[in-house]
């Protein structure tokens, strides 16, 4: 069987499962010692943060989820975004402490570059690092095979990833002056031939 025979939408009492992959996926990633650099800190943060983002996406998005070890954050946009967290400033604030001002500057750089246009975006795709390189995120990108999506890739081992499943570069920015970068990237798909 393949990875992408076992992906399924998933529900509100998933929160759990998806929450601990994205907690444990991002533990370790390209943003983590600049969002967090403490790694202690970073784990009692993550839990509640990405609880946070994924009920917003099970009630707002679309999730999928691949053999519990894997999983991809979806929304369908027009020319709007998302429609908003509640009292995301004063959540934000209480989970993430110190490490507000680096918070608020990633939301404000992602905000400031999103494309105007109706678009599918991929917010997130997690694999537990015990199953990375073993085909989950591939399978979870081609499980969705929309006409125009966006994403923002962190570095460049997801930009190759992404880019193998058509995903084509934009313009990198800087979250903040001396922070790090992001790498959005879009795909566009014929829905005669896809």
């Amino acid at each position: 069987m393949s990875p992408a025979d076992t992906i399924r939408r998933a529900t509100t009492e998933d929160l759990a499962t998806v929450t601990d992959i994205l907690a444990a996926a991002f533990q370790d990633g390209d943003l983590a010692d600049w969002l967090i650099p403490d790694p202690d800190v970073r784990r009692r943060v993550y839990p509640p943060y990405f609880a946070m983002l994924a009920t917003h996406a099970l009630a707002h998005g679309q999730v999928d989820v691949l053999d519990e070890e894997a999983c991809a954050l979806w929304y369908d946009l027009g020319t709007a975004p998302a429609a908003p967290i509640d009292d995301y400033d004063q959540r934000l604030a209480a989970i993430t402490g110190p490490a507000l001002p680096r918070f608020r500057a990633l939301d404000q750089a992602m905000s400031a570059h999103h494309p105007g246009h109706p678009h599918t975006y991929l917010a997130f795709i997690a694999v537990t690092p015990a199953r990375q390189s073993h085909g989950h995120g591939s399978a979870l990108l081609d499980h969705r095979d929309t006409r125009h999506a966006y994403l923002e890739a962190t570095g460049p081992r997801n930009r190759a990833l992404y880019n193998r499943h058509g995903f084509q570069p934009l313009d990198p920015y800087r979250i903040t002056p001396d922070g790090p970068c992001l790498h959005p990237m879009t795909r566009t798909r014929d829905p005669q031939t896809h």
